[in-house]
């Protein structure tokens, strides 16, 4: 009789599927997304990513440059989505009216993707990779929220402010805002919130309601 084939001989014993890049950066993102809703933000390490993959640790560094890469490219399709929320408020008539349509869809987005922003929010203050990331996704909307408060100042209709405090004080109360009303909240109130907001920011751009 023949001999049996070992298990290392046999081909088939240790094949595994070839997996798609796609697939497998998906998987790694998912893992992320997943551990940062219920880790701090600096235990989700790469080995703690890759331990809750079906993926081998070093096989991270054929899809991600480092840490930093993996959390920016999980914050770039959501700085993508809310952009497209905002944009219309760039070249608007009125920034008021604009800006108030445009919170009533971010306080849609944070409903959605809230408590991911917000784990993200709470590690930057002590993880130097999601510092970099978070930082990255709110500066593009810090800067193109002063151009426009000094557009209206050239205009008339804004006096009395220093652009940039006054409208990085303002993002930070929307985001804090959003955490507080909408993530994790039985009964979010989209309008509610985005109505309040919006009389805040015009109080403080206009001196009224707006």
């Amino acid at each position: 009789m023949p001999p049996t084939p070992s298990r290392v001989n046999n081909p088939t014993t240790h094949t595994r599927r070839r997996r798609r890049p796609e697939e497998a950066q998906a998987e790694i993102l998912d893992a992320t997304r997943d551990l940062l809703t219920r880790l701090p933000g600096e235990q989700v390490t790469v080995s703690a990513v890759m331990a809750s993959t079906t993926l081998s640790r070093k096989s991270f560094y054929v899809y991600f440059a480092d840490r930093n890469e993996l959390l920016r490219r999980l914050l770039d399709p959501l700085a993508a989505q809310r952009d497209s929320i905002i944009e219309p408020v760039y070249t608007a008539d009125s920034l008021m009216l604009a800006g108030q349509e445009a919170l009533h869809g971010l306080a849609r987005f944070y409903l959605e993707h809230g408590r991911l922003l917000r784990a993200l929010a709470h590690a930057a203050a002590h993880d130097d990779d999601t510092r970099r990331a978070w930082r990255g996704f709110m500066e593009p909307v810090v800067d193109a929220h002063v151009r426009l408060v000094e557009l209206e100042i050239a205009a008339g209709r804004i006096s009395g402010i220093d652009p940039e405090p006054t409208v990085r004080a303002l993002l930070a109360m929307n985001l804090q805002y959003f955490f507080d009303e909408l993530v994790d909240n039985p009964a979010p109130d989209v309008d509610a919130v985005a109505s309040t907001l919006t009389t805040v920011w015009g109080r403080v751009l206009y001196g009224t309601a707006r």
